[in-house]
């Protein structure tokens, strides 16, 4: 007689049968094979957009590409250099070290390197967030979170040099390893994520919550390590912290120079008020952060409360400080992302999402390539 794993597996290649589970390697192909090959229809539907609007896919470094590129070169300043103070300090390492080491590697222009490390990234996250989805909730098709991924109208976050590929990657590696409780690997992400960017640091939370739940039932070496992994993830953002510190003085100077940036903090309600009586590009941020906080929220009461907490502070700390990018922290941010692919599981959802994503992604792609500001 055929032993049950041969029975589910078979059942998987017949028909993706709901609740039988996948081996590993089954599930890391598929998810390998719809990455790539989603994947490269977006850069083939970048390309045409370049195409008809005359430019080129390897020249869009701007805005905040053009700072990571900076930093990549030059480090960060040790005093003022612009009359507008609006210095790096904002910008987190990892990424920009991960620039260098490509420079370094290829003898490319930086610009250039940092475009195509972020492609490579944005390949690498939409594999990753397969994987974390699967893994949250195994019923649900592959081909659902990789479209939320590859459609998202801020997908061109992914093709210009910009943090956010990595950044989800990262969250999505994260949480993996959380739910199988690898909690020295988790940490060792973790750290990373913490130097990646500001929200990275968050990531204690989550941990914080399995950890101790965990902590009941481990022996002492499983405590060690519950403990050790806690302890690695803010070290990425000490280590930046200790390098302000000996560059210009001033270990808090990522925070102290959010004011040179025009973001004061205040409450996040009143923020989203003003944004919804601003009207224009405001009030569409203003709704678009609201129903992300609502989604966080959700995701507590219902879900995982581990997800939920990460997702509704991840949002909070930017949305009180002004509306400007907070689209950037709600589209790359895999447990909100997790919500729209469970919610393509409804075919209405599905012949509404789909067509709105794609229309969204080529309108952004078709302003960045103009040089339109409001989409950085």
């Amino acid at each position: 007689m055929m032993h049950m794993p041969g029975i589910q597996q078979l059942l998987y290649r017949i028909g993706n049968k709901p609740g039988t589970v996948r081996p590993n390697s089954a599930i890391q192909w598929e998810a390998g094979m719809l990455a790539l090959g989603l994947f490269l229809l977006h850069q083939l539907i970048e390309w045409g957009i370049a195409v008809v609007y005359h430019h080129s896919v390897l020249d869009i470094c701007h805005w905040d590409c053009l700072r990571y590129v900076a930093l990549a070169e030059q480090g960060y300043p040790a005093a003022v250099t612009t009359s507008d103070h609006m210095e790096n300090w904002a910008f987190f390492p990892l990424f920009p070290l991960l620039i260098r080491a490509g420079v370094a590697l290829t003898a490319s222009p930086a610009p250039l390197v940092a475009v195509l490390l972020g492609k490579l990234l944005f390949l690498g996250s939409i594999y990753a967030f397969i994987l974390f989805a699967r893994k949250y909730s195994n019923t649900l098709p592959a081909l659902y979170p990789a479209l939320i991924v590859t459609l998202s109208p801020y997908a061109v976050y992914g093709n210009s040099g910009y943090t956010e590929p990595l950044f989800l990657l990262l969250t999505s590696v994260f949480f993996l390893l959380l739910k199988d409780r690898r909690f020295l690997a988790c940490g060792l992400v973790g750290m990373l994520l913490s130097a990646s960017r500001a929200p990275g640091i968050l990531a204690t939370l989550p941990y914080a919550l399995v950890a101790l739940q965990s902590l009941r039932t481990a022996n002492w070496e499983q405590r060690k390590e519950i403990v050790l992994g806690g302890l690695l993830i803010p070290l990425g953002l000490g280590l930046f912290m200790f390098h302000l510190y000996h560059r210009m003085g001033d270990a808090l100077a990522f925070l102290h120079v959010q004011k040179a940036w025009g973001r004061n903090f205040g409450n996040p309600l009143t923020v989203i008020a003003a944004g919804i009586r601003q009207g224009t590009i405001h009030l569409d941020w203003a709704l678009m952060s609201l129903t992300a906080v609502v989604a966080a929220l959700l995701l507590i009461a219902m879900q995982d409360a581990a997800l939920g907490v990460f997702s509704l502070v991840s949002l909070l700390i930017p949305l009180s400080s002004g509306l400007q990018s907070m689209p950037r922290y709600i589209w790359w941010q895999a447990p909100l992302l997790l919500l729209l692919a469970q919610a393509m599981k409804w075919r209405a959802a599905r012949l509404a999402l789909i067509p709105l994503f794609a229309a969204g992604m080529v309108y952004m792609y078709i302003a960045w390539m103009m040089g339109k500001s409001w989409t950085t």
